[in-house]
């Protein structure tokens, strides 16, 4: 109850760390299992291509996710605790706290180049809505905005489910979540990567900084100086690079992709 209450004060505070709600259940939900149970050579790869596997598998969380009681007892204090603070928000500050604390962040979309690949498309796509009339415009750029949170969310479902069971990992599913949640967002600024290095330390001792991470690590270095040079040339010059700054937000994502690949390759899977 206490970590449902804690965890809707900080949903209220700030919308984001809804992301790691079903790690928290997903936790909760499943006897504590060790990374090598979870390793051995008769672990079976996931049934993309078998849809009778599949919704076996989707049946078998739904009951332990919802037919749960720890779960079930996180969810609705969490629930309540946020629904609560919520109301009390708009009660005394009106229909703008909804707006803004809720409602934007999942219809936000950002033209302005950043390190995001998507910024782009978006700059573009913004120039062809505005064309229309005002109302439609907001309202595909609204559809926009979320239609890129299905990446996102089949990303966090995928990795709650399959890293918080098992025992000594949740810290790092939590930050396995956030770095690609802020990977694949479709706004990422410099004040992002605080959100997953603040995280590192809790799954510092099962990384090990091999020389694929290293070589990552500096590939990811490198994108960001690529960036931010056709970044200034761009907000600083007033050259027409977006294509640069675009193609350097695409090696930027790419860089991360393979980071995390081989962070998760790293990982220390002795019990």
């Amino acid at each position: 109850v206490l970590t449902g209450i804690a965890h809707g004060v900080a949903i209220h505070s700030k919308l984001y760390p809804i992301i790691y709600s079903l790690s928290y259940m997903a936790y909760f939900a499943t006897p504590p299992r060790t990374p090598s149970h979870t390793t051995t050579a008769k672990t079976k790869s996931f049934p993309w291509t078998s849809p009778v596997k599949l919704l076996r598998l989707a049946r078998l969380w739904f009951i332990r996710l919802f037919l749960s009681p720890l779960p079930i007892l996180f969810l609705v204090s969490f629930g309540l605790t946020f629904v609560v603070l919520t109301w009390l928000a708009v009660y005394f500050y009106g229909e703008i706290a909804l707006q803004e604390g809720l409602i934007y962040h999942f219809s936000r979309v950002d033209h302005r180049h950043n390190y995001s690949m998507y910024w782009y498309w978006i700059y573009l796509a913004r120039a062809r809505i505005l064309s229309t009339t005002a109302g439609a415009a907001s309202s595909s750029l609204a559809l926009l905005g979320r239609f890129l949170l299905l990446p996102q969310a089949f990303l966090l479902a995928y990795s709650s489910l399959g890293m918080a069971p098992i025992q000594n990992q949740l810290g790092l599913a939590l930050f396995v979540q956030t770095y690609l949640f802020v990977t694949n967002n479709k706004v990422i600024t410099a004040q992002y990567f605080t959100w997953y290095l603040c995280l590192l330390p809790l799954c510092s001792s099962s990384v090990r900084l091999t020389n694929k991470v290293i070589r990552g690590l500096v590939f990811l270095g490198l994108s960001i100086v690529l960036w931010l040079g056709s970044a200034y040339l761009l907000e600083m010059q007033g050259m027409a690079v977006h294509r640069i700054v675009w193609g350097a937000s695409v090696l930027y994502f790419f860089a991360n992709v393979y980071v995390m690949g081989t962070l998760l390759q790293s990982i220390d899977r002795s019990p």
